[in-house]
């Protein structure tokens, strides 16, 4: 497979089928937008599809839980069997631990979720004595996981957070740590709420503006919106 369906046809017909395999995609919007349930969707999709497969999942803000899990699975609970989760305490350990999935990974069969990148990475960023040597570390993962897609043949999604544009009229978010994850990533998908309750927009940012869509978040994950 070279791609990870989101398992929702009007975001795969933007994403022209899923996200790529051997990419970095990053998933960024406001919290509550949906980032988890999707990334959730597209690993769970992914573990559907090949019974070798597996994913790791970097939990960085500690917010996974296991009933999210069983609801996103949909009674395919014998899937998480092959989803490792792991939750770092702290920035450097996000660090130890992203260069540690070089060595872990299989060729293809992979996918990996960090969720969020930057949640750890804004604690210490506050602090301007440490920013140059945060931006740095934050930079050299970022690396790890372009290296780790490209040579490995995984998928991986960074999950962003969002801070205002100082300015901005109207108001207006960007991902934290904006210059850095665009770059290093190969798909930028913006999430964002809209006046129903349980509907978000996505719309494509990198490689190009492609397109926009609308898609329900429900308790078994992302759902098509009705007519």
């Amino acid at each position: 497979m070279d791609r990870l369906p989101t398992g929702c046809a009007a975001l795969d017909n933007v994403l022209k089928g899923g996200f790529r395999t051997g990419e970095v995609s990053l998933i960024y919007g406001e919290a509550s937008t949906g980032k988890t349930t999707l990334a959730l969707s597209c690993v769970l999709n992914h573990l559907r599809s090949d019974s070798w497969a597996k994913t790791y999942y970097i939990d960085s803000d500690q917010k996974l839980s296991t009933m999210r899990l069983t609801q996103v699975a949909d009674g395919e609970d014998h899937l998480l069997e092959r989803l490792l989760i792991w939750k770092p305490r702290s920035f450097s350990e996000q660090t130890e631990l992203i260069e540690g999935l070089h060595q872990l990974l299989p060729e293809g069969k992979t996918s990996i979720v960090v969720d969020t990148m930057t949640g750890m990475y804004r604690l210490e960023a506050g602090d301007s004595k440490k920013t140059f040597a945060t931006n740095k570390e934050l930079n050299r993962q970022l690396g790890f996981l372009s290296e780790a897609a490209k040579t490995k043949g995984a998928a991986i999604l960074i999950l962003g957070q969002v801070h205002s544009i100082l300015g901005a009229d109207p108001s207006q978010v960007e991902p934290v740590a904006r210059r850095l994850l665009t770059y290093w990533s190969d798909v930028v998908l913006r999430l964002e709420p809209t006046s129903i309750k349980s509907v978000r927009q996505a719309a494509v940012e990198k490689p190009e503006a492609s397109g926009t869509c609308r898609f329900r978040l429900g308790e078994e994950g992302i759902k098509e919106v009705d007519d």
